[in-house]
């Protein structure tokens, strides 16, 4: 019991607390501010919930700026990722996924996108954080990643689209109606180079194959825009600037279903023998029961006899019972 109430109350000091930790190793935070994005409706389709941002500095004079920006899900985080990446950096091992460009770090862990500005802590104190964040979601990243070709692919050119905001900055040949963003909706952009010259293509995700059918006609009355679709998936060149490139592009999208079967755990109660014995073993038990119950029911009866009588539970002296003086002779 103990440990529950203690788990309740560590979760819902969890659920209050601040997102950026005190200290981290020798960094210590200084004020804390509220996190302003620097393209509110960018980051309002993403679904931001809240920001904070404050400098962490040693004794040495080492200084870092940390901003921890908490989503509404894993999936807007994954997006804001993506837009605030920068054009070239290399891979760090924090989080999820992380990327450095020189002094800037921006890494994404769950329904969380942390970026820092200056000296780089400890990894291990940098995974600390992350594992203290307050309220995190971690689930799987978005699945039509599965299906995005990487083969031509413009390192750190990808961007997630979840709504009208993002595709109007990104391809603004699109209009909103013909992605159709209130079916649910996402799309992943991608640059590629060719030997035409760089592409650009989308990948949209629709909950269904039946919707994906119906919008693909939409795409290809799009002028300079090629399109494809494949099961829910519909691939998007556009203005390409070779028609047979965009079509070795398209030609990179599979779709594979996949089909995941009911599968139960079987339990020892599928074997009849298993079964028996069980209910065999519960009647002995009851038995048992019975027994000890009785037994414990008599010897209190007797004690109190002899010890209380006068109690409830005593057994009657006078048995009330009609005797009859009949002598034999």
């Amino acid at each position: 019991m103990i440990r529950l109430i203690t788990a309740l109350l560590l979760m819902q000091l969890a659920a209050t607390a601040a997102l950026l930790p005190e200290a981290l190793g020798e960094f210590e935070r200084g004020t804390v501010a509220a996190f302003e994005p620097p393209e509110k409706d960018v980051f309002a389709e993403f679904g931001i919930e809240e920001g904070e941002q404050a400098p962490f500095t040693t004794a040495s004079g080492e200084s870092v700026e940390i901003a921890a920006l908490r989503f509404g899900d894993a999936t807007g985080a994954f997006a804001a990722f993506h837009w605030l990446r920068p054009a070239q950096g290399q891979e760090m091992p924090f989080g999820e996924r992380a990327i450095q460009d020189g002094a800037s770090t921006l890494i994404h862990f769950g329904n969380y996108v942390i970026r820092m500005e200056g000296s780089v802590p400890v990894e291990e104190h940098v995974e600390l954080m992350l594992t203290y964040l307050p309220r995190v979601q971690i689930t799987a990243r978005p699945p039509l990643m599965n299906y995005f070709p990487t083969d031509q692919l413009i390192p750190n050119s990808t961007r997630h689209v979840l709504g009208p905001v993002v595709l109007e900055k990104l391809t603004p040949e699109i209009a909103p109606s013909v992605a159709g963003f209130h079916f649910g909706t996402e799309a992943h952009f991608g640059r590629y180079a060719t030997p035409s010259g760089e592409h650009q293509m989308l990948l949209f995700n629709y909950p269904t194959p039946q919707i994906s059918r119906g919008q693909v006609e939409e795409f290809n009355k799009l002028p300079n825009v090629v399109a494809k679709r494949d099961g829910p998936l519909i691939a998007v060149v556009v203005a390409p600037k070779s028609l047979d490139e965009a079509q070795r592009l398209l030609a990179k999208v599979h779709y594979a279903a996949e089909v995941t079967l009911h599968y139960r755990e079987p339990s020892r109660h599928d074997n009849l023998g298993n079964l028996i014995l069980d209910i065999v073993i519960f009647c002995g038990l009851l038995v048992v029961l019975m027994i000890v119950g009785g037994t414990i029911v008599a010897a209190a009866r007797l004690a109190a006899g002899r010890f209380a009588p006068n109690s409830i539970i005593a057994p009657p002296v006078d048995l009330d019972m009609v005797k009859m003086d009949i002598d034999r002779h």
